[in-house]
């Protein structure tokens, strides 16, 4: 037994140090059992090291010897070209096309005639011939394949928990922490080159390479996550301009031969626990909303709403999108323009960040927007390709991205053309789920799903699903949140931050439905509650009302793992939309009155 621990322990090694070697060998193998005459066929051989890789790497703490590319390119110096690597990305161009690759060579001895095949479907680097062998590219034996090509990136936002463990940091990796030895200060010149504009959020660390899939048709669509494992090598990146013609200048592009990748999942962001029995799920909400409640300050109709709109996700019915709900809290301090992170995609007000670093606690993904003038002015929301490459906009985030908008730091100023189309981009994505991405001769809109959260002290100038004015004890307790508290906050304990983490993913991503016989009543109770209030001169609900209370209901079937919605669920969203309403009209009548008698 220990022998054959030791030899699986040496056969992961070796893939992961050498996974060229390796496949040689496979393919040796390979031809070996080919019949005679039959020439290898490329798509049942790339099959067989798939199985094979994925077989090693199916063995316990194999998968955490991979290096990892992070959100930081400075360790790439750190990763030997030719070893396996794994990333965990959003694909933010797959449209860098085709290439037609020599997968399977002949070569030939010019001394003997001697011909062999040699196979090269996951590098790009020359193979190095023994002496006296060429390859003989006007064999029919050679063989060609495509391959698609997508610029990747770290995904924008990932919050540290929900990022791939990288294998043990070397002596020089502590080194380099403590500032140790020439290199650690300053820009590094060997470092593998990144296009700054590809990324979402500029001047924000990230990594990104070009992955390489070689399985045609099937890459990864715009803004999707992947978990990818392949071959890392440095390669001939696009020429961009400015670049001179030495082909060195273009060189050194972080490259990946994707040999696995699979989606992001739930089981691969928490995948440490056993997933809940169904009596558990009642348990975790109630879990969530206690802790939400806790840190809104005890307001529970806010921790309701809140759960509500973390469960949210926007999905096609009948060419229809539902299930989004942008939800705008009012009643956070206001921040000064001192204190407003000019430029920057980072919350500065202490109340707005409290609440931003529980939810990076709790969701994979964050992204901070606040709306201060000189960062919504400057900056680019929607992607463009008008320069011939797709270059990234702050919008263009991963499925399932929580955005956290931060309006007390919009002070008096002006707002360009520019900043006004940001916030007109920002609008579309809350009521429409739509992002355009533009190009020179058609804008084409596509489906996203991003949750956003507007955080304002008054009423938001964007158009939401719902609003909800917070209690006066909330209120008063995130005033009196400071920089020093808030830089203080501490999560729950490890067991249920995970806990929670898992009910929201597994929630969120779970089949529903709407039965017909609850579909009908909520029709006829529709109907009848118009009558009623028509009777009593008071207004009616209108379809956009109920279209809200059918969400709220959606959401609060799905925060109790209900794979339908129930009569039960759709009576508690009527009694939370009318305790939401009697709140927001108790607030604004106070706030008229205060506004109306300024403290003297």
């Amino acid at each position: 037994m220990a022998d054959h621990a030791t030899t699986t322990a040496d056969l992961v090694s070796e893939l992961v140090n050498a996974p060229i070697k390796v496949i040689d060998r496979l393919f040796e193998d390979y031809r070996a059992t080919t019949a005679a005459g039959e020439g290898p066929k490329s798509r049942e051989f790339n099959q067989i090291v798939q199985e094979h890789v994925q077989g090693l790497l199916s063995k316990p703490g194999a998968l955490e010897q991979i290096p990892v590319l992070g959100n930081s390119s400075s360790h790439l110096t750190r990763i030997k070209c030719g070893s396996l690597v794994r990333f965990r990305c959003m694909v933010q161009d797959p449209s860098y096309g085709e290439e037609l690759h020599l997968t399977v060579a002949q070569l030939v001895n010019s001394s003997t005639g001697e011909t062999k095949q040699v196979f090269s479907h996951y590098t790009d680097a020359d193979q190095v011939l023994e002496e006296g062998w060429e390859v003989d590219y006007s064999s029919p034996d050679n063989v060609f394949t495509e391959r698609e090509v997508a610029y990747c990136v770290s995904i924008p936002g990932q919050n540290e928990w929900a990022q791939l463990s990288a294998p043990a940091a070397a002596l020089e990796d502590a080194l380099g922490k403590l500032n140790i030895g020439a290199q650690s200060t300053g820009a590094r010149s060997d470092l593998p080159r990144v296009d700054e504009k590809k990324y979402p959020l500029h001047g924000c660390e990230h990594s990104a390479a070009l992955v390489k899939f070689h399985t045609p048709g099937r890459v990864p669509k715009v803004a999707s996550t992947v978990d990818v494992v392949g071959i890392y090598e440095l390669c001939h990146g696009p020429k961009e301009q400015g670049d001179s013609e030495d082909a060195s200048d273009k060189g050194r592009w972080p490259c990946i031969h994707a040999i696995l990748f699979t989606d992001v999942t739930a089981d691969t962001l928490v995948s440490g626990l056993p997933r809940p029995a169904a009596s558990e799920h009642i348990d975790r909400r109630n879990m969530a909303l206690a802790h939400l409640s806790s840190v809104l300050g005890g307001d529970d109709l806010a921790a309701h709403f809140l759960l509500l709109h973390l469960l949210s996700k926007t999905v096609a019915v009948q060419d229809v999108k539902v299930g989004k709900f942008s939800l705008n809290l009012v009643g956070f301090p206001l921040s000064s323009k001192d204190q407003a992170s000019a430029g920057t995609f980072a919350l500065s007000n202490p109340a707005t960040r409290w609440i931003s670093c529980v939810l990076a606690q709790l969701v994979p993904r964050c992204v901070e927007i606040p709306f201060e003038l000189k960062t919504v002015n400057s900056s680019t929301f929607l992607p463009s390709a008008e320069s011939g490459d797709l270059q990234a906009g702050v919008l263009q985030l991963a499925v399932d991205t929580e955005i956290i908008c931060d309006e007390t730091c919009l002070h008096e100023g002006t707002l360009d053309d520019r900043g006004l189309r940001n916030l007109q981009a920002l609008q579309t994505v809350i009521l429409d789920q739509t992002l355009t991405y533009v190009y020179p001769y058609q804008p084409i809109n596509l489906a996203t799903n991003l949750r956003v959260l507007v955080l304002s002290n008054g009423k938001s100038i964007m158009e939401n699903d719902c609003d909800l004015y917070l209690n006066e004890s909330s209120v008063a307790f995130l005033a009196r949140i400071d920089d020093e508290s808030a830089a203080s906050f501490k999560p729950l304990d490890p067991m249920h931050t995970e806990q929670i983490r898992q009910y929201l993913e597994l929630a969120r991503h779970m089949e529903f439905s709407v039965p017909t016989d609850v579909s009908n009543d909520i029709s006829d109770e529709y109907a009848a509650l118009r009558r009623e209030a028509h009777e009593k001169g008071e207004p009616m609900m209108t379809q956009d009302d109920l279209s809200l209370i059918v969400t709220v209901a959606r959401l609060v079937s799905i925060s109790k793992s209900e794979p339908e919605l129930s009569s039960a669920s759709w009576k508690e969203a009527l009694a939370l939309e009318t305790r939401r309403g009697e709140r927001n009209t108790q607030a604004k009548a106070a706030r008229a009155v205060a506004s109306a008698n300024p403290p003297k």
